[in-house]
């Protein structure tokens, strides 16, 4: 199932209705939803934070995956940013002495099963996989 979404914050009630949609006509489990519903809010939002002059929309794939799904974000015309890539963050810092940045993708890559990234032609894809395990 795809979407082509507006490069607009206010676009997550309707990323949220179509995760919803998929996951109701599939009995998903609960224990995927909600690392699901995180991940894609916390990957859209940094891709709409940090290119805002990019009007290009944001295709969101989801699919079955074995119990579980899988899911693709496709970003156009952006600069590269691994985010599967292993990033230093301090978690056990008092709050007042942690960096800015970062936590989100920290979440990210612990809440799901397997998170991969591809970058071509100024093109980013980011893959995860969830599954109820």
């Amino acid at each position: 199932m795809e979407l082509e979404i507006v490069r607009r914050i206010d676009s997550l009630k309707d990323i949220y209705d179509f995760i919803e949609s998929f996951f109701e006509s599939n009995g998903t489990e609960e224990p995927v939803r909600y690392p699901v519903h995180f991940v894609v809010e916390e990957l859209f939002t940094n891709m709409v934070k940090y290119n805002p002059g990019n009007m290009n929309t944001i295709l969101l794939d989801i699919d079955l995956e074995g119990d579980g799904v899988k899911v693709m974000i496709t970003d156009y015309d952006v600069d590269d940013f691994d985010v599967s890539k292993k990033r230093d963050v301090d978690v056990s810092a008092p709050l007042q002495e942690r960096k800015v940045g970062g936590l989100g993708l920290h979440l990210i890559r612990h809440m799901v099963d397997k998170l991969d990234y591809h970058y071509e032609d100024r093109q980013s894809r980011i893959t995860f996989t969830k599954g109820p395990g």
